[in-house]
């Protein structure tokens, strides 16, 4: 037997501490344990599960170059990596908020430790965690291992920051989630404890967040019912600033060795006891793949990310264990190897394949932080294959110059996700070599598109129409300050389906494990971000202009969006990849399928320095070409 890493080469570059390592132990089917350690890591040999002949495994890196040693029984393998320090100058900032007149202690057992530090050392590997993450899924798109960089010390140690806030815990009890998200952005931006507030994006969440369920009231059954007894708790992302509530941090792995015992723990949530946020599936591994997910999600939105049909700005953030975890064939161990190597990629990847597994992600509109729940089987009894959406207030769905101020209901059924199938991995190729890749749906269908000089001409249709919300902002160029724009939600979690008179019977549901990744126009946006990319000395820091239906930079054009108005979910896009992108487009109707009919839509537009255009477009002004 010899031991493989597939996804990364031996004397790989690596721009982030914490890579993700995913291979195989050839010529074996069987489940057993794999031994890793690092030079210099201090948590010495860590055990990684091997599940039928595959692992995935994450490795503590230092500056500089790092051997890394597995062992496998009799076997062996001697693997070395480099770590080089990017050097950003735009970073993401964690913090842990704290009230004045509190200990900064978060809610868990009481077996747990809840302390300021263990939530430090919890939202650091956390926040690791979804850099990684980021790296794998801009990867799978052809862009390569690119990340945002986390606030480091001196010795390039991550930094969580424990923030007291002049806030006392009857003040931040009486807020709702937007007016803390309003008032932590603006004291945080006023703090003399950091520096450079600019050039950062602060990740942050509130210490203060609990769930007390009245002794004699029922246990809850639905999303809704658990934030009712839920305080303190918001999921909020915009500007500078993403804000997320603590009621499931005691799930989350506090160091590396315990992370892949804490993302497969089965253990049940006492919803007597605990904030269950878990996209209905009640385990402790569920409450940290969606709390930490849905932290992903927010921070998404201070990159200028909006809802889109599918991926970690919908609801696919639910399935982020399955990016870190080894899914089990539900067909038996007994397969090809080849099959292995398909499966055991990162999670979204177009190389995937089908598996069944006993939990779901849908999409939502606009509601608490909760998922959806996936499926394999139901007998004839009402199942959780129907979502039952609805809205609530303060998490993280929408402007709040757009909250009514009564909530509204709203049901719907979520769609399935969409099969990507890449045929050749969209990397930037210079002119005239053209790409054609396709899209294949549930249905059946599919749709092929060309892309010539590396410029997507128009994006691929998406044939159901998913309602997502969020904030939709004017302003001319990236926000900076936490302030400076509205924060955008979660989509809803969907309501226990045993709730509600419409749920639909059906006897088998397939699902694709391509829940937790960035969709397109999203990963391009991302790729060439501010914060995803060393200071350019060419870099005007001029935004992109609209002067009429013309978008004009000569920076030159990187991705064009169009959103939806209010909700502000993508609905198509425009990429250019080329070593030479335009410096103006002209916006057509007839190259915009799907155009509402009337009323606005939200344009954005990046260039090639990260610059960011964002307005709102009258629908007759582009048919008419009178944008003012």
């Amino acid at each position: 037997m010899k031991i493989h890493v597939n996804n990364i080469c031996d004397n790989e570059c690596i721009t982030y501490p914490l890579p993700l390592l995913v291979g195989e132990i050839e010529g074996n089917n069987q489940d057993g344990v794999l031994m890793v350690s690092t030079s210099g890591d201090p948590d010495g040999v860590i055990d990684w599960p091997v599940v039928e002949g595959a692992f995935k495994v994450l490795v503590r890196l230092q500056p500089g170059q790092n051997i890394i040693y597995f062992n496998y029984g009799q076997d062996s393998l001697i693997f070395r990596l480099t770590y080089e320090v990017p050097g950003f100058t735009h970073i993401v900032r964690p913090v842990y908020i704290i009230c004045a007149d509190d200990n900064g202690h978060f809610q868990g057992p009481e077996d747990v430790s809840c302390t300021p530090e263990s939530a430090a050392r919890r939202i650091t590997l956390g926040a690791q965690i979804v850099q990684t993450l980021t790296a794998e899924k801009m990867n799978e798109h052809g862009f390569g291992r690119v990340t945002f960089q986390i606030e480091t010390d001196s010795d390039h140690h991550p930094i969580c920051h424990l923030f007291h806030s002049k806030l006392t815990l009857e003040e931040a009890y009486a807020m709702t989630g937007y007016q803390l998200w309003n008032y932590l952005g603006k004291e945080l931006m006023m703090s003399p404890l950091f520096s450079h507030k600019s050039r950062s994006k602060f990740y942050c969440f509130l210490s203060f967040t609990r769930y007390h369920l009245p002794h004699d009231a029922e246990i809850p059954k639905t999303h809704s019912d658990i934030l009712r007894h839920t305080k303190g708790h918001t999921a909020l992302g915009g500007g500078g600033l993403a804000l997320f509530g603590t009621g499931n941090l005691h799930t989350w792995s506090e160091h590396l060795s315990t992370f892949n015992a804490c993302m497969t723990n089965r253990k049940r949530i006492d919803r007597r006891k605990f904030m269950d946020d878990s996209a209905y599936r009640e385990y402790y591994w569920a409450n940290y793949a969606t709390g930490l997910g849905a932290s992903l999600h927010e921070l998404g939105h201070t990159f200028d990310l909006a809802h889109t049909p599918s991926g970690i700005m919908a609801r696919g953030f639910d399935d982020l264990h399955k990016v870190f975890t080894v899914q089990r064939r539900r067909k038996g161990r007994h397969h090809q190897r080849t099959e292995r190597r398909q499966r055991y990629s990162s999670a979204g990847s177009s190389n995937s394949e089908v598996s069944r597994t006993s939990s779901t992600s849908s999409i939502d509109e606009t509601s608490s932080l909760g998922s959806s729940s996936e499926s394999s089987s139901v007998s004839n009894t009402i199942s959780a294959l129907t979502a039952v959406l609805k809205r609530q207030t303060d998490i993280c769905y929408g402007s709040p110059s757009k909250q009514s101020l009564m909530p509204t209901e709203k049901s719907y059924t979520a769609p399935p996700p969409l099969v990507v199938s890449v045929e050749s991995g969209f990397r930037q190729l210079p002119p005239p070599t053209t790409l054609t890749f396709s899209v294949k749906h549930y249905d059946g269908s599919e749709t092929r598109q060309t892309i010539t000089g590396g410029e997507i001409i128009k994006s691929a249709k998406i044939v159901k129409d998913v309602s997502c919300r969020a904030s939709s902002s004017s302003t001319s160029s990236a926000s900076l300050s936490p302030t400076s724009s509205a924060p955008s939600m979660l989509p809803n979690s969907p309501e226990d389906p045993t709730s509600s008179s419409d749920v639909t019977l059906t006897s088998e549901v397939t699902v694709v494990d391509t829940g937790a990744h960035w969709y397109r126009s999203s990963a391009v946006v991302l790729l060439f971000h501010k914060w995803f990319n060393k200071a350019n000395p060419n870099d005007q820091k001029k935004p992109p202009t609209l002067q009429g239906t013309k978008i004009k930079s000569l920076s030159g054009l990187r991705v064009i969006e169009l959103r939806t108005d209010p909700e502000g979910a993508v609905f198509h896009h425009w990429e250019f990849l080329s070593p030479s992108p335009p410096v103006e487009f002209v916006l057509q109707k007839n190259n915009i399928p799907n155009l509402p009919d009337t009323g606005t839509v939200a344009l954005l537009a990046e260039d090639n320095y990260g610059n960011i255009l964002k307005k709102k477009i009258k629908v007759s002004d582009i048919v008419l070409g009178h944008i003012q």
